[in-house]
């Protein structure tokens, strides 16, 4: 009986042998993941404020760009029709583009004609005032198809005007007549000759 308990006990330290490296490579990786747990949770929100903040930005980033695109866009109403010839407005408008807007964004929108001749002479003549303005800097010109939802100036100030007329109230003083001087009425009673 002897050998036969030696035999078992052989086997029995042969198996925690083999069974030891298992178990201490376990508890290892246990206290590895509860070291890396207690680290996250103390620095928990540090990891996620970038991304969170690139998502927010994202989106204004894209809402600025098509801002500037839309502030820096000569439509139909800077330009003559026919012939593509910048009015007034549209060389004031380059100008203010090329002079004060600013650096990054002096990009200049032509929207397209419906006939591909005009937007050339359009692009065309944005190009040779930016040079006259700007020689040495001059900004890039691209046609574009999103449209100016503005409308002729003539029209704006008839609008303004026609709205002064008809809805804003006429301001009177009581004791003044309408549109007038006031007459010299002196009622306090004293002055002496």
């Amino acid at each position: 009986m002897p050998a036969r308990l030696l035999m078992t006990l052989e086997l029995v330290l042969i198996l925690l042998g083999s069974i030891r490296p298992v178990l201490a490579d376990g508890l290892c990786r246990a206290i590895d993941n509860i070291v890396d747990d207690t680290r996250r949770r103390n620095c928990w929100p540090e990891p996620f404020v970038a991304p969170d903040r690139d998502t927010i930005v994202a989106p204004m980033a894209i809402q600025i760009a098509n801002g500037w695109r839309r502030q820096n866009l000569l439509g139909d109403f800077y330009f003559e029709p026919g012939n593509g010839q910048l009015t007034e407005a549209g060389r004031l408008k380059v100008r203010w583009i090329l002079l004060t807007g600013p650096q990054q964004h002096r990009l200049i929108y032509v929207h397209a004609a419906l006939d591909d001749d005009e937007t050339a002479s359009r692009l065309a003549a944005v190009q040779q005032l930016a040079a006259k303005i700007s020689p040495n800097n001059l900004p890039p010109i691209q046609a574009t198809t999103i449209s100016d939802q503005g409308a002729p100036a003539d029209d704006v100030e008839l609008i303004r005007r026609k709205f002064r007329e008809k809805v804003v109230p006429t301001l009177e003083l009581p004791g003044y007549p309408r549109g007038g001087d006031a007459q010299n009425t002196n009622s306090s009673g004293g002055g002496g000759s």
